[in-house]
């Protein structure tokens, strides 16, 4: 399969030894070294105006055009440069110096309307939760020797945003606004142990900002928060590529947690505007994720893949400040799983097309989950394809629309018992969330480097 347009041919098959051969770069000229800068720079500063979740709970899974069009089946097998967030080892995925620029536009559709509740009187509907979102991402490799290669990613992992287009309504005294926005950069390496084995590792340096604001409820005493707090962590990331036969290629990959001290301000924005000191410990989730590829002729592959998210290890969260009450966000979360199917098909040596179908199980329970984050289980329906436009360039896109599963929220109030348990009037909100999305994603590869075939790795 030619797959996207700068991907290798398969390293078993016939005739791909030269690509396990040495190489030699040329030196880029003026003009291209000023745009590959331009364009690393660009992308971080777009990178830096995104934030959306889209994935379970609030990970986000628009990092590549190209595994957007099988609705994300076998991003895990390493054999294309965005498959580097899933698995350090596509850092070797193409020889030479490569890069690629993605970029995904997300459309929602997510409005609340409450049913009950302590502050019903106060609006049933809470219109549109979310907003447009373009979600950039970046990827570069560089061949050092016919067995090492750097590697370097640009993304936001975690993010998401609401703010209801409805102020007031009943859900406000509970959240208003939650914005939690991440950039992560990750340096990997590859190492080739055979033609047909490839492992690579790297480190996660992640900035991570959270800000959440609620209204005041109408009761004594209540003036409602707003807090802001950041900070930056570290992690790691690992990963494995085998090819057994050829036109059958197998990928693992691991993201490590990354622990977080978040510094910042807890706002008593509605008393007369004081601001205190406050902390809070938050460590995002690891993930592990496997992809499988396998020929079913010379043009068609099929390709799966599954990611589990250990969201089990978020549960309350206590934000600590000085002179003010402690506050609690309470996630309690269960793992997370995604199960994909894809195929792609060679239509022309230029053209490639693809179609996939997942399923999302979200971490979000019905009986935790509340205005802040309406999430729930999810079915991806995606279609997308692949052109050559020469030796040097190729693009992909890819469109998924998101079905999400009803989702009903209640939140107790402190006394009388559980909410899923009876339909009671002082609950602090019962309501429905009704969510579809809808992506465009599309992305540019270019070859910086001209390889040169020396003598085959030994």
């Amino acid at each position: 399969m030619s797959g996207a347009g700068l991907k290798e041919p398969p390293r078993s098959s016939p005739g791909a030894s030269a690509a396990h051969g040495g190489m030699k770069m040329r030196i880029l000229s003026r003009n291209e070294s000023r745009f590959c800068a331009a364009t690393a720079t660009l992308l971080g500063a777009s990178v830096a105006a995104m934030t959306a979740a889209h994935a379970g709970a609030f990970a986000v899974r628009e990092q590549s055009a190209y595994y957007q069009g099988m609705s994300f089946a076998g991003s895990g097998t390493g054999d294309t440069l965005s498959s580097m967030y899933w698995n350090s080892a596509a850092a070797a995925s193409v020889d030479g110096f490569n890069s690629e620029s993605d970029v995904a536009v997300v459309i929602p559709d997510s409005e609340i309307t409450a049913n009950g509740g302590a502050f019903r009187f106060l609006g049933r509907d809470s219109d549109q939760i979310s907003d447009v979102t373009v979600i950039p991402t970046s990827y570069y490799n560089y061949q050092l020797d016919d067995r090492w290669y750097l590697g370097l990613a640009m993304n936001s992992s975690f993010g998401f945003k609401t703010k209801p287009d409805n102020v007031p309504w009943a859900g406000t005294p509970l959240a208003l606004t939650s914005d939690l926005f991440s950039v992560n950069v990750n340096p990997t390496i590859a190492y080739k142990l055979r033609p047909d084995l490839t492992v690579g590792v790297g480190v996660q340096v992640e900035y991570l900002d959270v800000r959440l604001t609620r209204l005041p409820a109408p009761v004594p005493g209540d003036i409602g928060r707003r807090a802001e707090l950041n900070d930056v962590g570290v992690g790691g990331t690992a990963g494995l590529n085998w090819t057994p036969l050829p036109g059958t290629s197998f990928g693992v990959g691991y993201r490590s947690q990354v622990d977080f001290e978040l510094d910042g301000f807890l706002h008593n924005a509605f008393n007369n505007g004081i601001d205190n000191h406050a902390r809070a410990d938050l460590t995002l989730p690891d993930m592990v994720t496997v992809g499988f590829r396998q020929a079913l002729s010379p043009r068609l592959d099929l390709l799966l893949g599954y990611e589990w998210t250990n969201w089990s290890m978020l549960d309350t969260i206590p934000v600590r400040a000085q002179n003010s009450p402690t506050e609690f966000l309470r996630l309690e979360y269960d793992d997370g799983q995604f199960v994909s199917g894809g195929l792609e098909y060679d239509y022309t040596p230029a053209t490639t097309l693809r179609i996939g179908l997942a399923w999302e199980k979200s971490p979000i329970s019905d009986h935790e989950r509340n205005v802040l984050l309406p999430d729930a289980d999810r079915i991806w329906l995606s279609v997308g394809g692949s052109y050559r436009y020469s030796e040097k360039v190729s693009f992909d896109i890819g469109y998924s629309h998101i079905f999400v599963d009803d989702a009903p929220i209640c939140r107790e109030a402190p006394v009388g018992g559980p909410c899923n348990t009876a339909t009671r009037l002082d609950d602090l909100i019962r309501a429905d969330a009704d969510t579809s999305i809808d992506i465009v994603s599309a992305s540019y590869t270019y070859r910086w480097g001209v390889k040169q075939v020396l003598e085959p790795m030994k």
